[in-house]
């Protein structure tokens, strides 16, 4: 959805030149008969879900914008040159 030259090589495709490579090996599956896009939609919903369990975890230890911040003596605690 966004412009990926702002950010990557130009020369980068030129390391894929028959496309994404995950791409690829779902379509590669589905066609060997070991997947299906019913499956594949399946995966990307479950591991969603755990994305965002896990999102959710590491916010309840607060976040940068609300929840617990450490002191300014204790931030620099455990950092090393």
């Amino acid at each position: 959805s966004d412009d990926p030259s702002a950010y990557r090589p130009k020369a980068e495709s030129d390391a894929w030149p028959l496309g994404d490579p995950v791409i690829r090996l779902k379509n590669h599956l589905i066609h060997k008969g070991v997947w299906s896009e019913d499956r594949h939609t399946q995966a990307e919903a479950e591991i969603l879900e755990t994305v965002i369990a896990a999102q959710k975890e590491a916010e309840g230890h607060g976040t940068l914008h609300a929840g617990g911040k450490p002191s300014t003596r204790d931030m620099f605690e455990g950092v090393y040159a």
